[in-house]
Order: structure tokens, then C-alpha cells, then sequence
């Protein structure tokens, strides 16, 4: 019984062993199938890649027969065809689009420059006019002169000249201030704005704040410049700033004075300019500088500086 006992031991211990062997090279058949596959792959692509020469010539020669010229067939050969930049059909196609891009984008720039100009020449001889039409008549010290990229903006002190303080109603100096304005304007065909400017004192009385008194001011010489002159309403607007834009410090007394003010903005109209450009017109044109925006060539940033009085 114990000889069986242990031949029966031993068949059990050779049967756990055999059954626990692992085997280390079942790889090989995975790559074996991936090497199966790759090769697969590449006599797929060999095949395909093959090329009929006797058809492919007569192909090449065809359409280079139907678009009548060597560079349909030069696309077809490797050589310089239109898909190889080499002067085709593409090519020059795309090739003069850009060059007509860049010539349109730079002849809108050369007209808004011109327009711009034109506007800044009609703008500076108003400005010239003013001035001397107020310097014969001792008023020439009431304006002062900037020009901006929305236009020429006129400034008129308030105090002393237009209103008296607190007061909406033009006096007789500041009427002829207005006068000589309107006749120096009034054959412009540009649009003008009028705007009311106060310093920011509270106000008490007839006005319940400087929103009110500097709207008022504003209207009044606007519709001094209907009534009297003749300038269409429909070129005009009115506008009231309180002390919301000041030109000068309200710390000071001087500085008050300076932003109590009516501005007479003649506005730049580089779009009708550039219509009588368009119509054959011969404005004061120079050069164009590249990268310049015509806001300031309407300045003078560019070229010259801004005449004015200071």
C-alpha cells in the first residue's frame, strides 16, 4: 500500500508540473501575422503604383493637345506646370488676383489720402478766412483754432464774448462773432456741429444744472445760424457737455474761463471728397506714405504741421 501511495505522489507532482509550463514564444505568432500583414500592404501598394507608359503618354499628349500649350503637359511630366509653380494656368490666375488685390488696395489708400488732404486744404482756408474776417473787426483774439481728425473745430469763449455768465442769450459781441462764422462757412457744403462747454461750478437760477445751460448755449447759436444766416438744419446739430470735456484744469480761475466755451466743429467730409476726386477733380495731391491713416493726413501729423492760433 505504500509503494502506491508514493508511485501515486510522484504521477501527481510530474502532472502539476507539466500542467504549470508556460510558453515564453507565443509572440512569434503575432509578429509573424504582423509581418504576414506589412507585406500584404507593400505588394498592394507596388501593384497600384504601376503605370500604363503607353497610356499615360498618350493621356499627356491629349491635354496638352486640348489647352493648346506646353504647360498642361508640363503639370503632367513634373515639370513647370501649373500646379508646380511654374507659370500655368493656376498659377498666373492666382498670381494676378494678388496683383489686382494690392493695386485696388492701394489706390483706396492713395484716394482717401488725396480725399483727406483735399478736405484738410478746404478746412485750413476757412480757418484762414475766419481769422481775418475777426482781426478786421478786433475780434480776432475770441477763436481759437484746432484741427482734429473729425474736422476743424472752432472755439469761442463763453464768458464776456457770447453769454454773459449763467446766461444762455447771445450778446452783441458774441452776435458778431456768429456773423463773421456764418460768412466764412456758409458756402461750405460740409456738416457743422455746435457744442455747449461749461466749467464744473454749480449753477443755481434759470438753469437747474450745467447740462441745461450748456445745451441751451449750444442751440442758441445753432439756431442763430438758421434764422439769421440762412445754413440748412439739416447740416446742423447740437450737442451739451457740461464740464464733462474740459480743455483745462478746473482748479484754476484761468483754467475754468478756458472750458467755458461754444465749439463750431466744421466735420471733415473725406467721402465727398473723394466723389469729386472720383469726378475728375484736381485736389492738392503728394505722396502717399504707406501705413498712414488718412485721420492723420487730415491732421497734418504726417507732413505739416496744423496752422492755427493758439
Amino acid at each position: 500500500m505504500a509503494n502506491a501511495a508514493a508511485k501515486n505522489h510522484r504521477r501527481s507532482r510530474l502532472h502539476e508540473e507539466h500542467e504549470e509550463h508556460v510558453n515564453h514564444e507565443r509572440w512569434l505568432i503575432t509578429y509573424a501575422d504582423m509581418i504576414t500583414l506589412l507585406m500584404v500592404l507593400f505588394i498592394v501598394l507596388y501593384s497600384i503604383s504601376q503605370v500604363d507608359l503607353a497610356k499615360f503618354r498618350r493621356l499627356k499628349e491629349g491635354v496638352a493637345g486640348g489647352f493648346g500649350g506646353p504647360a498642361a503637359a508640363g503639370a503632367l511630366s513634373g515639370g513647370a506646370g501649373p500646379l508646380e509653380g511654374g507659370g500655368g494656368v493656376f498659377d498666373a490666375g492666382l498670381e494676378g488676383t494678388s496683383v489686382q488685390a494690392a493695386q485696388a488696395a492701394l489706390a483706396d489708400a492713395q484716394a482717401r489720402a488725396a480725399g483727406a488732404r483735399q478736405q484738410r486744404s478746404v478746412l485750413q482756408g476757412a480757418q484762414r478766412e475766419i481769422q481775418r474776417s475777426l482781426d478786421k473787426e478786433g475780434l480776432g483774439a475770441t477763436v481759437k483754432f484746432r484741427l482734429e481728425a473729425r474736422g476743424l473745430v472752432v472755439t469761442i469763449v463763453s464768458d464776456r464774448v457770447l453769454f454773459e455768465p449763467g446766461q444762455a442769450d447771445l450778446r452783441h459781441e458774441g452776435r458778431e462773432v456768429v456773423d463773421k462764422l456764418a460768412a466764412a462757412i456758409v458756402r461750405l457744403p460740409n456738416k457743422l456741429g455746435v457744442e455747449g462747454h461749461t466749467d464744473n461750478v454749480p449753477i443755481s437760477g434759470r438753469y437747474a444744472s450745467n447740462w441745461e445751460l450748456s445745451t441751451a448755449r449750444a442751440t442758441t447759436v445753432l439756431r442763430e445760424l438758421i434764422e439769421r444766416h440762412g445754413i440748412s438744419p439739416s447740416r446742423l446739430s447740437a450737442a451739451g457737455y457740461a464740464d464733462e470735456r474740459p480743455l483745462a484744469t478746473n482748479d484754476t480761475v484761468d483754467g475754468r474761463a478756458a472750458n467755458r466755451r461754444v465749439e463750431l466743429v466744421i466735420l471733415a467730409d473725406v467721402a465727398a471728397a473723394l466723389t469729386q476726386i472720383t469726378a475728375g477733380a484736381d485736389p492738392p495731391v503728394g505722396e502717399v506714405t504707406t501705413g498712414v491713416d488718412y485721420a492723420d493726413e487730415l491732421n497734418g501729423t504726417t507732413t505739416h504741421a496744423p496752422e492755427g492760433h493758439d
